[in-house]
């Protein structure tokens, strides 16, 4: 599969290195790209490559919308038309100040990701890869116990389908837990969110 991602931080990178393992090309936007270029060559991703925004929504069906949360609508407004493609939604409604605290933005009992959805109405959201730690992403999916579960929820059965496909290809287990309004539990604070370990399948 073609995967695009945008953003290159904690999450994009780490997302980067799990889809490039599992032998996907991953084209990843930037605006600095000769030094995101030498990042993916230190990191050994040798599917993956950096490239303007345009050129990353041309190459892939499957983007991942990896920026920070305060910064989802700058990018939808610099998107060109997404009509036919997944949008991968692994945001959580997190702030960072100029000190680096954290806080939680207040969506008014809104999911998450239906605010997404309304940034990218063109495209098909699937709500994903939130719900673990960029770590985990790094360390792989096996566990003592099993396979280490990757929740989904979305809207469009034929996109949720795309996207487990996807998750399979990583190791990790894909399971829908319902729609874009059920989402709300991958979400910080959300029951899924309160286990303390992730969910394992034998």
């Amino acid at each position: 599969m073609d995967v695009g991602i945008f953003g290159a931080g904690l999450i994009g990178l780490s997302l980067a290195g799990l889809f490039d393992r599992a032998g996907h090309t991953v084209h990843i936007a930037s605006r600095h790209l000769e030094a995101l270029t030498a990042t993916l060559a230190d990191r050994g991703l040798r599917h993956t490559r950096a490239a303007p925004v345009d050129e990353v929504t041309d190459a892939a069906s499957l983007l991942v919308g990896a920026v920070q949360w305060n910064q989802l609508a700058a990018l939808a407004a610099e998107l060109p038309p997404l009509d036919g493609k997944i949008w991968i939604d692994p945001t959580n409604p997190f702030a960072r100040d100029a000190y680096g605290n954290v806080t939680v933005v207040d969506t008014d009992n809104r999911p998450t990701s239906a605010i997404v959805a309304e940034l990218v109405p063109k495209a098909q959201l699937v709500k994903a890869f939130n719900n673990s730690t960029t770590p985990m992403y790094r360390s792989g999916p096996l566990t003592s116990l099993g396979r280490i579960v990757a929740p989904m929820a979305g809207d469009h059965p034929a996109a949720l389908c795309r996207v487990a496909d996807l998750v399979k290809t990583t190791g990790f287990v894909p399971v829908v837990i319902g729609n874009i309004d059920d989402s709300v539990v991958l979400e910080p604070g959300g029951a899924l969110r309160q286990l303390s370990i992730p969910l394992i399948a034998p």
